[in-house]
């Protein structure tokens, strides 16, 4: 009887060692999860902030647009709602699909550019242009420096056990930025 009661308090101890360590794994990696959205949502900051200027400097061409009565209304519409969506706070993702359609309206209205020469040599637009190279510059770097980040913590999240965490907990995959005619990492 008593060495059965020894069994017994072994067999408990062993299984409190092994359900502490279990916890223990399972908040490592959930904090570890943690870590990697904060970093990635630190990193689309970055992004942010260089998308927020992108956004005035495409405003300031809209604007010069409209100086010339161009009639382009639909693209110089959806540069003014892709303006006023970004402002509002979104999820990473959502704010990821907003940069891309941030990308394209910018690209509609380059077009617009080049097909009305007088408003291409207008000075304004030759100042935001140049401006617009170095903006061009910082947010390619900041777009790898987030989807190096996105890539890391998607592969995190589906790894096993780390998946079980992310499943467990509603860690879903980061979208990678990726604008037309650009790789993504």
């Amino acid at each position: 009887m008593a060495i059965t009661a020894i069994i017994w308090i072994v067999v408990g101890i062993l299984v409190a060692i092994a359900l502490g360590i279990s916890v223990k794994g399972w908040i490592s990696v959930y904090n570890k999860s943690q870590y990697w959205i904060t970093r990635a949502q630190r990193k689309f900051a970055d992004v942010d902030v260089v998308m927020q200027e992108r956004l005035d400097n495409i405003h300031a061409l809209a604007q010069i647009a409209k100086k010339y009565d161009i009639h382009e209304y639909k693209a110089l519409r959806d540069i003014i709602e892709a303006r006023s969506r970004w402002t509002k706070d979104a999820e990473l993702n959502e704010k990821v699909k907003l940069a891309a359609e941030v990308e394209n309206n910018y690209l509609k209205l380059q077009a617009i550019f080049e097909k009305y020469p007088n408003l291409k040599a207008d000075q304004m637009h030759i100042s935001l242009m140049e401006r617009d190279s170095g903006i061009e510059r910082r947010l390619r770097k900041t777009r790898l420096e987030y989807n190096r980040v996105a890539q890391q913590y998607n592969e995190r999240t589906r790894r096993f056990p780390r998946n079980i965490v992310a499943r467990v907990y509603n860690f879903k995959a980061l979208d990678y930025l990726t604008f037309e005619g650009q790789e993504a990492y």
